[in-house]
């Protein structure tokens, strides 16, 4: 038992400081509260943090970030009291007072230190991903938060303008959630604002329990207390993408320095490029859409009418529980869940795990034998991807067909490729490229078939093409990543 707590501390010794920290804490608040009666830090203080740490492993995937942010946050309010501790005055403040106030001091230096060290080192990683269907459900949402403030019924100008303007932007979300419209740059761009517009308002919905009037273990409810420290843990891991979303409607704004000169233009073009880069091209099937209008329409009007629980709390309910009900349909109707709502909404960010997708190495690829007979017109279909590929495809037209005839069924392949086709001819058609830049483009392409738009652009490791030359690329082809099945 011993020996195997020590390979475990060897193989992971951060996490161990980690958890040694928090139990030297437990234990100290334990002795200090039963002297003073109140806890060093509050209990909705140590949720939130406990929220921003969760997301913090999850984003660095590593426990080596929490403990150093965390060692120099506290070394840092240390050192200041110390700084600013005059012994002149009473002889100054003992070792036990400095170490308390400390403690008390370093949630707000820790939050600090740990938004500045994700926007700088995890810019991408903390740009929300989004989809037709995040913004489905965030337009939704929005639509019944004004509701149930009752921002219909003002008789103010301004407002009734934002509420035209607002609607208009959700009706435009499920327009796109409805329709296999395709997503150019500009659309993406559309709705990728909105969706940081609508996180914006939820963020300053919810910042109104950091001001609470009384620590929550002060609440004599139980279920209150749980509550509460629900949301509050929902609020840290939530926080980063609060301080994103403003970031990438601020910069917007402009500034010193950058009022609309060269400066500021660069900058919008930058700033737009990610808010398409994080659009994902995977486009909602209707029923999905549909789905979710009834689902968290119904939810959303309950609540209303019998105000159970505060909105908050049920907007935050149903964009945790919606992704299982679609899940389930999937599952009931035996097909394969491509996790097209990435949940990384105000209240939670989660990872969908229900297909583990990993890469091999493609000379330990056995190819299988002919299996399949093949029709005329699928054989026409095979000879127009070999023509559209000749150029970046050496293979042969006989390979090519013995290829597909490998395949278990050849008619979904081929349709990839028509697809893959298209795609590669509609960008060539309105932009001349040189071999080794084609060569690149039938790159991403592939990789895009296999994987979402972020991860096809990684993944190919691009010489020729710039950033947002792939994404324009990938712009051509709309269809659900269909991941290659090894078994």
């Amino acid at each position: 038992m011993i020996s195997k707590l020590l390979r475990l501390f060897f193989s992971n010794p951060f996490l161990f400081l980690f958890v040694l920290g928090l139990l030297i804490y437990v234990i100290y608040d334990t002795y200090y509260t039963a002297n003073s009666g109140s806890h060093l830090i509050p209990i909705n203080g140590v949720a939130l943090i406990a929220g921003v740490i969760f997301e913090s492993k999850r984003i660095t995937n590593r426990w080596l970030i929490v403990v150093i942010i965390g060692i120099v946050s506290f070394i840092f309010a240390f050192a200041f009291l110390t700084l600013i501790d005059d012994p002149s005055l009473n002889g100054g403040h003992g070792l036990v007072f400095k170490l308390n106030t400390s403690i008390r001091i370093w949630p707000p230096i820790f939050l600090v230190l740990y938004f500045i060290f994700s926007l700088v080192f995890y810019k991408y990683r903390i740009i929300p991903k989004l989809t037709e269907g995040i913004t489905l459900l965030q337009s939704i949402a929005v639509i019944y938060w004004v509701i149930d403030y009752g921002f219909i019924t003002t008789n103010s100008f301004f407002m009734q303008t934002f509420l035209v303007i607002g609607l208009l932007f959700s009706l435009y979300s499920i327009f796109h959630a409805f329709t296999n419209t395709h997503l150019s740059n500009t659309h993406k761009l559309i709705l990728s604002v909105w969706s940081s517009i609508i996180m914006l308002l939820f963020a300053l919905d919810n910042l109104h329990i950091i001001d609470q009037p009384a620590p929550v273990e002060n609440t004599a409810n139980l279920l209150q207390i749980l509550y509460l420290g629900v949301q509050y843990f929902l609020l840290g891991i939530s926080s980063i993408y609060i301080i994103q979303n403003f970031i990438m409607l601020f910069r917007f704004l402009p500034r010193p320095g950058k009022f609309f000169n060269s400066k500021y233009f660069s900058s919008i073009r930058k700033l737009k490029d990610d808010h398409i880069y994080r659009y994902s091209d995977e486009q909602v099937p209707a029923i999905h859409s549909l789905i979710c209008i009834l689902f968290i329409g119904s939810i959303f009007f309950l609540n209303y009418y019998y105000q159970i629980v505060p909105k908050q709390f049920i907007i935050w309910m149903a964009f945790v529980t919606f992704p299982f009900i679609v899940m389930l349909y999937n599952h009931l109707i035996g097909r394969k869940n491509y996790a097209y709502l990435l949940l990384l909404f105000l209240f939670i960010s989660c990872q969908n795990k229900a297909e583990k997708i990993g890469k091999i190495n493609p000379d330990n690829i056995k190819l299988s034998q002919v299996v399949s007979d093949l029709t005329s017109e699928q054989l026409e279909k095979i000879k127009d991807i070999h023509e559209a590929f000749a150029e970046v495809d050496k293979s042969s037209l006989e390979q090519t067909i013995t290829d597909f005839k490998r395949d278990l069924h050849p008619e979904n392949e081929i349709e990839i490729w028509m697809q893959m086709a298209e795609a590669y001819k509609g960008y060539l058609s309105k932009n001349k490229k040189n071999l080794d830049e084609k060569n690149e483009v039938f790159k991403l392409i592939l990789s895009r078939s296999m994987m979402n738009s972020e991860e096809a652009i990684e993944n190919s490791n691009l010489k020729y093409l710039s950033k947002k030359e792939a994404q324009e690329v990938l712009s051509f082809y709309n269809d659900a990543p269909q991941p290659l099945i090894v078994e």
